[in-house]
């Protein structure tokens, strides 16, 4: 893994077998910036200068969040991160991980805007991202998708070319793509659904949401159970035939026109595929 920025104890105090885990979130949030895409047209920002067309319109860019979009609140004694959505975009850490296990919790606020106020709430966490700010449609970076999503936490979408193999059936006549461990391992660039046995909590309820991340390879879990699982991360420029690994990169939690919480985000190296989940991985792919 690479270097870790000074954190900050201000969360929850860890338990003796979370002792290795640290924490990412502070009230100041030192350890990530911001980038925010351009404003929809419903909104009006003092000194933001639209272009000709909508598609024209400047990103606000880097750390420069005048709609307070991404902010922390203290509730309990904690830090959770308060995104209101009102501007497509995201938080980035500033530091880089490779192979990992990500935790966090997550829930949803009752806000949502255009262009998604009539559809379910949505937001994200991308792993393994490389490359410039915006590189997918202006507001975020080449990466691997957990799909925080009411309904559809921890379905896998590919951003900026990114692709994986992954174990999936093809029978479903809505959701073409759907996640089976016992599925035929097969090359995808396109969304894949979460598995059958899908736990997530009632509205407003805290979603305990994991990632573990090994060689390019990664595990989504959700509410203690696995939902997803990709294999062999890589990508390939627009326009070129060449495969390049995608192992390791910052970490993006979106804001996607949807209020979201959360909370007690922690991570820690690892370097083997824990007990709980060496069973999804294909033997071929474990250590």
């Amino acid at each position: 893994m690479r270097r870790l920025l000074p954190l900050l104890v201000l969360c929850a105090p860890l338990s003796a077998a979370d002792s290795d885990f640290r924490p990412m979130l502070d009230p100041q949030l030192s350890q990530w910036e911001k980038w925010l895409g351009p404003v929809h047209r419903n909104f009006e920002v003092p000194g933001y200068v639209r272009g000709k067309t909508a598609k024209e319109d400047p990103v606000l860019g880097l750390n420069h969040d005048p709609l307070k979009v991404l902010t922390t609140r203290q509730e309990g004694g904690e830090t959770v991160l308060h995104i209101t959505g009102q501007v497509f975009g995201a938080l980035t850490t500033l530091a880089s991980y490779e192979n990992f296990h990500l935790k966090t919790e997550q829930r949803w606020g009752e806000k949502r805007w255009v262009p998604r106020v009539d559809k379910v709430r949505d937001n994200g966490i991308l792993i393994f991202c490389v490359g410039e700010h915006g590189a997918q449609g202006k507001y975020w970076m080449r990466s691997q998708e957990l799909q925080v999503q009411e309904g559809d936490i921890g379905d896998w979408w590919p951003l900026a070319g990114a692709m994986a193999d992954m174990p999936i059936r093809t029978d479903d006549p809505v959701k073409t793509r759907v996640y089976d461990p016992k599925g035929k391992v097969t090359t995808v660039t396109a969304r894949v659904w979460h598995g059958t046995e899908y736990p997530e909590k009632p509205f407003g309820e805290w979603n305990l949401i994991e990632c573990y991340a090994l060689d390019g390879h990664a595990v989504f879990r959700l509410n203690g159970s696995t939902v997803n699982v990709l294999l062999n991360s890589r990508y390939k420029e627009k326009g070129s035939t060449t495969e390049v690994p995608l192992r390791s990169g910052k970490i993006q939690i979106q804001s996607e026109a949807a209020e979201c919480h959360y909370r007690r985000m922690a991570i820690r190296p690892i370097k083997s595929w824990p007990a709980e989940i060496a069973g999804d991985i294909p033997a071929s792919h474990r250590r």
